[in-house]
């Protein structure tokens, strides 16, 4: 597969931009441009502030996580091996401002956010997790680890035009793309800089694509933090992107991706779900799961040629749903994935990793691995309990071997693991509130314990136990 993936996924958003424009070339044609666009989102367009919404999100976050067999700081993001856990527990309150379109054949709009938190836990020598941004002062010289910041915030916004159902922004933006995605698994969410177009002009094909130079992780203020690689640790100036969805009819989907990272990779993904009926309430849901990686430009990561898969089944009858999944790594580097930077040079995750067995804490990533999960997931509406859910599942890992990675490259660290193996067990109980002054309040428990063996450390660090305590509540303004 070449990169004129992209080039031809660039002129079908071109042209399903531009169909209506084209089709104005006689008096019938221009009737039927003038009701496709009344019946358009920029035709039916109230106006600037008539479409507006205020929102306020506050948010609770608690981490603790109890480090086991911890002999490798360098593995496990930092934290120190004479570090026994990791403890951190913030606040925040985030505000969005997402204003209409002008009225109009082009809509203009503005989009802002104005995020601050403040750290309720978080001490020298406990630190370490992405909930706090790290401090300069209160540090630990035996752990290496300083206390988290006692409050910190971030604002921006974006510009936004639309024509019939094509959008264009530019400013601080959250794509939500399979090989360019932001995060939002802590207190406050990621934003990256640059431009993203999205088109919906064709019924059942959702087109996208993005131009990004820089961003913020979810615990730094840094708008103009670099961006990177998650795992090979590797800073590059920009990132193209460009992708489609498809519904084929109410059971079959697809889509197609491509993404390229200046001078470290060119990306290519691939997805297909299907749902089988086979009766009132059950179904069987299947998905699969495609990534192509390959160095690009001047490699700066090294050499770089994996494939990795995931297939996924999925029972569902009544309340109840059971998936099997298996995934593979093949190739001499891990899977990696979108990350962003935090300062001095680190990157934290993003969210470019839709593979069915990452989990909470490990992604099963590492090159040559091999993976099975079984997962169990309850909606008690059936029972009488709107609102509460239960999940569980347990991923186990085996076979993964980085020796043949490359030498010189940014993943050289992988040359010592042979025969890697690791497993994770999750529990998470969550809660929303239906009606009463506390609707719409959810509060979320998540549990892991992930165990790996002596090899696997390089790729997923430490054995741990952690939990998770989340909270939100969600209020509209406007």
């Amino acid at each position: 597969m070449q990169m004129k993936t992209c080039s031809a996924l660039a002129l079908a958003i071109a042209a399903a931009t531009m169909q209506l424009a084209y089709a104005a070339t006689d008096d019938v044609a221009t009737e039927q441009l003038v009701q496709g666009l009344k019946g358009s989102s920029q035709g039916q367009s109230q106006g600037l502030i008539e479409d507006s919404s205020l929102t306020l999100l506050s948010r609770n976050v608690a981490l603790y996580r109890n480090l086991k067999n911890n002999n490798n700081a360098a593995d496990n993001g930092g934290v120190n091996s004479s570090q026994n856990y990791v403890n951190e527990w913030g606040q925040a309150e985030m505000l969005t401002f997402t204003s209409g379109f002008t009225q109009g054949t082009v809509g203009f709009g503005v989009d802002a956010f104005a995020n601050g938190a403040v750290r309720l836990t978080g001490g020298a020598g406990t630190g370490g997790s992405n909930v706090l941004p790290a401090s300069n002062s209160h540090c630990d010289a035996l752990s290496g680890t300083c206390q988290g910041q006692d409050a910190y915030g971030v604002a921006g916004g974006a510009v936004k035009l639309r024509v019939s159902e094509t959008e264009l922004k530019v400013g601080n933006l959250q794509p939500n793309s399979p090989v360019f995605g932001y995060s939002d698994l802590y207190l406050m969410p990621q934003h990256f800089t640059g431009g993203l177009l999205t088109s919906n002009e064709i019924a059942g094909l959702a087109l996208q694509g993005g131009h990004f130079t820089s961003g913020n992780a979810e615990n730094s203020t840094n708008q103009d933090g670099n961006l990177g690689t998650t795992y090979g640790q590797t800073a590059f100036n920009r990132a193209d992107f460009i992708g489609g969805d498809y519904s084929f009819s109410d059971t079959l989907s697809g889509g197609l991706h491509a993404s390229k990272y200046e001078d470290v990779w060119q990306q290519y993904y691939l997805s297909l779900n299907h749902s089988w009926a086979l009766g009132e309430e059950t179904a069987l849901n299947s998905a699969a799961n495609y990534y192509k990686t390959d160095d690009t430009g001047d490699a700066k990561a090294g050499k770089i040629n994996t494939d990795a898969y995931s297939l996924s089944l999925a029972l569902v009858t009544g309340a109840h749903t059971l998936t099997v999944a298996h995934q593979r790594v093949n190739g001499s580097t891990p899977f990696d994935y979108l990350g962003v930077e935090t300062g001095g040079g680190k990157f934290n995750p993003a969210g470019s990793i839709w593979l069915a067995n990452s989990s909470q804490f490990a992604d099963f990533n590492a090159p040559g691995e091999k993976s099975y999960k079984l997962q169990y997931d309850l909606d008690a509406s059936s029972f009488g309990v709107p609102g509460l859910t239960f999940m569980t599942r347990y991923v186990r890992g085996t076979g993964a071997d980085g020796s043949h990675a490359d030498t010189n490259g940014a993943y050289a660290f992988y040359n010592g693991m042979q025969d890697g193996k690791e497993w994770e067990r999750d529990v998470q109980v969550g809660y929303l509130v239906q009606d009463g002054p506390a609707k719409d309040l959810s509060v979320t428990l998540r549990q892991a314990t992930y165990r790996g063996n002596s090899a696997i450390s390089a790729n997923s660090g430490a054995d741990n136990n952690e939990i998770r305590i989340i909270t939100a509540y969600p209020l509209d303004i406007l």
